[in-house]
């Protein structure tokens, strides 16, 4: 009973700590003590899970990665790289292309609110097709989050397939509907918003220039889709960038410094702690009989769940760190059908939250009424959670 009660107060504790701000890592660091504290064990169950932690590979993998993909982000931006692509693109791309693909491109870096970096770069276009406040942030927000199912270096991703030990390649393929999904979604709901559109003003039709300003991003992708480390994929990337806009030693160096985001690295290492201080303390074992013996349907717990956690916590990472151990050991060995399950879930309800960070910097900076976005973004989002499941259900065979 004591296992039990340590493992909801870790949660709820999870909760209040986040809603107050406090930091990330330590936030999850103080819900492992809580549950190793009432696990029953030698207090040494922190050294050993410790240990793990420190030994797994994927550890060290992760961290680095995630550390390089902070300061890809941080290059793009402090070299005007990405401004000056996205002055390339408005060249020869249509409006509606336009406005979806700049939220896409700056979703690539990886940082809290980085919203509030892409509405602006919309801002003329939106302007010049007088959209309404409602409007651009759906937009803002719909297209900035369609990598989760597609890019090999979301953080996010990234995350959910080395808890699970799913491939990340083959999470990408066999997700890959789902990412043309998103796209046809959120043209669908705004084709009818973009009048008298044209190629937007601004620009000269710099094809090559456009593919040049791609490159960094695109070579990153691609060696990873052939099996290279995802650290060592982004590292190219980044030297890319620093040659392509010709940086000098020292201000690379001072990429290094300033662009690598020390917290998320640290809020990844305690997610993967907290991970196997679930799985060793064995609490999760009887909060998971108790709910097996409501007779609850095994999915019903994999959409619900994750979909709640995920609205409360209004952070994806988080949601990973406590959903995943919590449902994992139902299906052990766990699979890419189930896991995908709980990601969509997780992601879902954390896009769509009332705390979602860029939600509410976008719907601020757009003085947009949320009442109304929601009448946009709550369906789009039910129906790709609903594809997703049907999607899972029938290719897992999960009825």
């Amino acid at each position: 009973m004591l296992e039990l009660m340590g493992l909801l107060l870790a949660f709820a504790v999870i909760f209040v700590l986040r809603f107050r701000n406090f930091d990330f890592a330590g936030s999850i660091l103080i819900a492992a003590g809580i549950i190793g504290v009432t696990s029953g064990k030698p207090l040494t169950i922190f050294v050993s899970v410790l240990y793990e932690t420190l030994a797994d590979k994927t550890t060290w993998e992760l961290c680095a990665a995630v550390g390089f993909i902070t300061i890809f982000g941080y290059a793009l931006k402090e070299t005007g790289h990405m401004a000056d692509l996205i002055e390339k693109l408005r060249g020869f791309l249509p409006s509606r292309v336009l406005l979806a693909l700049i939220p896409a491109l700056f979703g690539l870096l990886t940082m809290p609110g980085g919203a509030l970096m892409s509405v602006p770069f919309n801002e003329p276009e939106a302007d010049r097709l007088k959209l309404k406040p409602e409007y651009r942030t759906y937009i803002n927000i719909w297209f900035r989050h369609v990598w989760y199912w597609a890019s090999p270096i979301s953080t996010t991703t990234l995350l959910a397939c080395s808890i699970a030990g799913i491939g990340l390649l083959d999470f990408i393929k066999l997700n890959l509907p789902i990412f043309v999904l998103t796209w046809v979604i959120g043209f669908s709901v705004t084709w009818a918003w973009i009048r008298g559109e044209k190629i937007a003003d601004g620009g000269v039709r710099d094809y090559t220039g456009s593919l040049f300003g791609l490159s960094p991003m695109l070579v990153t992708v691609a060696l990873t889709l052939v099996g290279s480390p995802i650290w060592a994929s982004v590292l190219v990337g980044i030297i890319m960038v620093v040659l392509m806009r010709r940086v000098k030693a020292r201000r690379a160096v001072d990429f290094v410094m300033k662009g690598v985001k020390l917290d998320i690295v640290a809020a990844v290492f305690a997610t993967l702690f907290f991970r196997y201080m679930v799985v060793d303390s064995g609490s999760v074992n009887i909060l998971l009989g108790d709910i097996l013996g409501l007779g609850v349907p095994l999915l019903a717990l994999f959409i619900v769940v994750p979909l709640l956690v995920g609205a409360i916590s209004a952070q994806p990472t988080l949601g990973i760190g406590i959903v995943f151990p919590i449902l994992m050991p139902l299906v052990a060995p766990i699979n890419v059908y189930w896991m995908t399950i709980m990601f969509a879930g997780i992601v879902a309800g954390y896009t769509g939250s009332p705390l979602h960070l860029c939600l509410i910097l976008t719907n601020q900076y757009c003085k947009s009424d949320l009442n109304k976005v929601y009448r946009y973004l709550i369906p789009s989002l039910l129906l790709l959670l609903g594809v997703v499941i049907v999607y899972h259900v029938a290719l897992g065979g999960l009825w």
